[in-house]
C-alpha cells in the first residue's frame, strides 16, 4: 500500500495535515469559441501533418480554442459554429474512477457569451486579456483570452520554464501537478497540491531510502540508518547481534530496536536517525517494545521507526518484523523526541492499565502513520504532554481510553485525518471511552469516532461523554467532515465538552449538543451505515446498510454527504480510495469513501 501513501497529503501544511491522491484534469466542450477547462491533451506540435491547430477540420487547441467562427467538436476537430447551445447553469457531474484515480467533469450548458477577443502578437500574459480578468490572462491562437488550456501544449514553458505544466484545476501555469511532478527532487520532492509548488517532504513515501522528517519537511539522512532484526544469538552464524555500537549494519542488525536507540544515543543524543526493521529470523516471534529514553536537549531530536516491504495495515498484522508486542508500554517515548512511527501493527499483552500501546512524554511528538493499536488493557495511546498525529491509522478495542490526553501540566494537541477510534471501552474505575483530554486542542478531519463506550456512572449518567469526554473547560480545537457514534446502552451523553470550545461542522454525529450545522441521528442508527473489521478496527461504509427490509428503506449511504471539502483536505481517504475533492463540494462524512466501479 505504498503507493496510496505516496498520493497522500497532510493537513500539517495548513493547520494540520494533509493528504495527496491522483486529480486528472476536467473535461468539457467548448461552443461560439469560448474557451473552457478540457481534459488535457497532449499535441507535440502547433500543427497536426499539414492541418493547423485551430483551423477548420483540424484539432483543437490545448484548451479547446478554434479560430473565429468555429467551434470545438466532442472529437477535438474545430467545426463551424452552426451547432445550437442552451443557455442554462455550469454543472459538475462525477464519473468513474480507474487505476486509483477520479475524475470530474464539467458540462457547460451556458456558453452563449461571445469570445473575449485579445491579439496574440502582444505576447503571454496577454495585457488586454489581463486588464479584463486576471485570472484569465492568456491569448490563444484563436484569439480569445483564457487560462493556460489555451495555449499550445509547452506554452507554460515557453512564457516561464520554472513553471512549465499547466494546471487545468485554476487555468494557472505551475511548477508541477498531482499528475506531472517531474520537476520535483532533491531537497524539495513533493508537490504541494495546494500551491503546486515542489516543497520538503511530507511523506515517508517520499523519502524511499529513509524517512521523512514531517515537522522539518526534509529527509533523513542516509547515512544514519541503524538496522533491525528480531533474531537470534544462538543461530549459526548469529542473525543479529547486541553488541553495541558494534552491530546496526545490514549484515549485522541489532536484536532489538531499544539495542538500536542506545547505538543511535552512544555518544549522547543526536537526531535524524532511522531504525529499519528487517524480516524476522525467529519464527512465531514478534518484536518487542521500542523505548525511547527522554534526553535533555534545547531541542527536539527525531527518530523514525520503519521497515523494508510495502504493506497494508491488514498485512502489516501478519507479517513478524511489522508486529510491536509488549507486556508495558509497547511504543514508550521519553521527552524531547518526536517518533515516527510507520506501518506498524501494535499489540499489548499486559493485563494492567500499564499496557498501552503508545506512550509519550512531555515535549515530545508521535506521529503513527498507517498503523494501528489493537486490544491494549490500558489506553491505545496515553500522552503526557506529547503532540499525537494520527494519519490513517486507528485505535481499535483497547479496554479502557482510545486516545488519553493528561495534559494538565503542559497543553498538547490531538491530530486525526482519515484515522479510527473504535469500540475502545471502560474497566471500572478506569474511565474509558474514544477521547479523555484535558488542556488539549484537537484537530480532526475525515475521521470516524465509533462505538465507543465510557463507565457509567448511576449517580450522574450524564457524568462523561462516550465518545469525547473533556475534563474542565480547557479543550478546544475543531472536529471538521467526521461521524461520531456511541455504542448504546451507554452514557447519556456522547460528547461532553464546552460547545464554546469545541467546535464541530458539517459532520454526523449523535450529539444535541453540537448538533447546529451537523447532522443528527441517534448512535445505533449511525452505526448501521458502517462495517467492521476485526483486525485494524477500521469501519467502511457499508454500501447496503440495514439488516431488516424496514432499516435498509430507512437508512441511504447518501444520508453521509455531509462534509464539505475544501482545498487542502486529504484527496484520499483510510486506504488509498481517491475523493472528489472538489473545492467546497460535498463528500462522505469519515475516513472511508466507497470506491468507484
Amino acid at each position: 500500500m505504498r503507493s496510496p501513501r505516496a498520493w497522500s497529503y497532510v493537513t500539517y501544511l495548513a493547520s494540520s495535515l494533509v493528504l495527496l491522491g491522483a486529480c486528472p484534469p476536467s473535461t468539457a466542450t467548448t461552443t461560439d469559441g469560448d474557451p473552457t477547462t478540457t481534459d488535457a491533451q497532449t499535441q507535440s506540435t502547433e500543427t497536426a501533418g499539414d492541418c493547423p491547430i485551430g483551423d477548420l477540420g483540424c484539432p483543437c487547441t490545448q484548451g479547446g480554442g478554434c479560430n473565429p467562427g468555429m467551434m470545438c467538436s466532442p472529437d477535438q476537430t474545430c467545426v463551424g459554429d452552426e451547432l445550437t447551445t442552451t443557455d442554462g447553469p455550469t454543472s459538475l457531474t462525477s464519473t468513474s474512477s480507474t487505476g486509483g484515480e477520479s475524475s470530474t467533469t464539467i458540462e457547460e450548458t451556458s456558453t452563449t457569451s461571445p469570445p473575449v477577443p485579445c491579439d496574440p502578437a502582444d505576447g503571454n500574459p496577454n495585457p488586454d486579456c489581463m486588464a479584463i480578468d486576471a485570472d484569465q490572462p492568456y491569448c490563444s491562437d484563436s484569439q480569445v483570452c483564457g487560462g493556460c488550456t489555451v495555449l499550445p501544449p509547452d506554452g507554460c514553458a515557453i512564457i516561464d520554464p520554472t513553471t512549465p505544466i499547466c494546471n487545468p484545476e485554476d487555468g494557472k501555469c505551475v511548477e508541477c501537478t498531482l499528475d506531472d511532478a517531474s520537476l520535483c527532487g532533491g531537497s524539495t520532492p513533493a508537490c504541494n497540491p495546494a500551491t503546486n509548488a515542489c516543497e520538503g517532504c511530507f511523506e515517508h513515501s517520499h523519502c524511499p531510502d529513509t524517512a521523512c522528517d514531517i515537522l522539518k519537511r526534509e529527509c533523513f539522512p542516509s547515512d544514519q540508518i541503524v538496522w533491525v532484526r528480531h533474531g537470534s544469538l544462538q543461530d549459526n552464524p548469529p542473525t543479529c547481534t547486541d553488541k553495541v555500537p558494534q552491530g546496526g549494519f545490514m549484515d549485522a542488525p541489532y536484536c532489538n530496536a531499544n539495542l538500536a536507540i542506545a547505538h543511535a544515543q552512544y555518544e549522547g543524543p543526536s537526531s535524524g536517525w532511522t531504525f529499519k526493521f528487517l524480516d524476522a529470523a525467529v519464527f512465531n516471534s514478534f518484536h518487542g517494545s521500542i523505548t525511547a529514553p527522554s534526553v535533555e536537549v534545547d531541542e527536539p531530536i527525531s527518530y523514525a521507526f520503519v521497515h523494508v516491504g510495502d504493506y497494508s495495515q491488514e498485512e502489516a498484522s501478519q507479517h513478524q518484523h511489522t508486529q510491536l508486542q509488549a507486556s508495558n508500554p509497547v511504543i514508550n517515548i521519553g521527552a524531547n523526541i518526536t517518533a515516527y512511527v510507520d506501518n506498524f501493527a501494535v499489540y499489548s499483552v499486559a493485563q494492567s492499565d500499564n499496557g498501552v500501546g503508545v506512550l509519550c512524554q512531555s515535549n515530545s511528538t508521535v506521529f503513527l502513520d498507517d498503523s494501528f493499536i489493537r486490544g491494549t488493557r490500558g489506553a491505545g495511546i496515553r500522552s503526557f504532554g506529547c503532540d499525537v498525529y494520527l494519519r490513517r491509522s486507528s485505535v481499535y478495542s483497547s479496554k479502557t481510553e482510545g486516545v488519553e490526553l493528561n495534559c494538565a501540566e503542559q497543553h498538547c494537541e490531538l491530530h486525526m485525518v482519515n484515522s479510527y477510534l473504535t469500540e475502545n471501552q471502560h474497566f471500572q474505575g478506569d474511565g474509558g471511552g474514544g477521547i479523555v483530554a484535558e488542556n488539549a486542542t484537537l484537530d480532526i478531519n475525515f475521521s470516524a469516532i465509533l462505538g465507543n463506550n465510557a463507565e457509567v456512572d448511576v449517580n450522574d449518567p450524564a457524568a462523561r461523554g462516550d465518545s469525547i469526554h473533556c475534563i474542565g473547560e480547557n479543550v478546544d480545537g475543531t472536529i471538521r467532515n467526521s461521524v461520531i457514534g456511541r455504542k448504546p446502552m451507554g452514557n447519556m451523553l456522547s460528547i461532553k465538552c464546552s460547545t464554546e470550545k469545541l467546535k464541530v461542522e458539517t459532520s454526523l454525529i449523535d450529539s444535541n449538543e453540537f448538533k447546529e450545522g451537523n447532522g443528527k441521528k441517534d448512535g445505533e442508527t449511525i452505526l448501521q451505515y458502517f462495517l467492521g473489521n476485526l483486525i485494524t478496527g477500521a469501519c467502511p461504509i457499508d454500501p447496503d446498510p440495514g439488516d431488516t427490509e424496514e432499516e435498509k428503506l430507512q437508512l441511504d449511504p447518501s444520508d453521509l454527504n455531509l462534509a464539505t471539502w475544501e482545498k487542502g483536505d486529504p484527496q484520499v481517504d483510510f486506504d488509498g480510495d481517491p475523493r472528489q475533492a472538489k473545492h467546497m463540494q460535498p463528500e462522505p462524512v469519515g475516513a472511508d469513501v466507497q470506491p468507484k466501479p
